[in-house]
């Protein structure tokens, strides 16, 4: 399991896309489609923001908090 995929089964669950993460979270769209498409790793920073705008209490496994 990488990184980015417990945010990826996140989002399908809430209905939203990578460019509706990215006006949540402040972020750049193309940023985001990459990082939920797995293809970049989201800072510290970034994964806090990705993480709480899903409603995730604690990060996935795998990353730092």
């Amino acid at each position: 399991m990488t990184v980015c995929q417990p945010f990826s089964a996140a989002l399908t669950a809430k209905g939203m896309t990578s460019q509706q993460l990215a006006n949540v979270t402040g972020s750049d769209a193309t940023r985001m489609s990459q990082i939920c498409a797995g293809t970049a790793t989201p800072t510290s920073d970034e994964y806090n923001k990705i993480a709480s705008a899903l409603g995730m209490s604690t990060p996935p496994a795998g990353h730092p908090r």
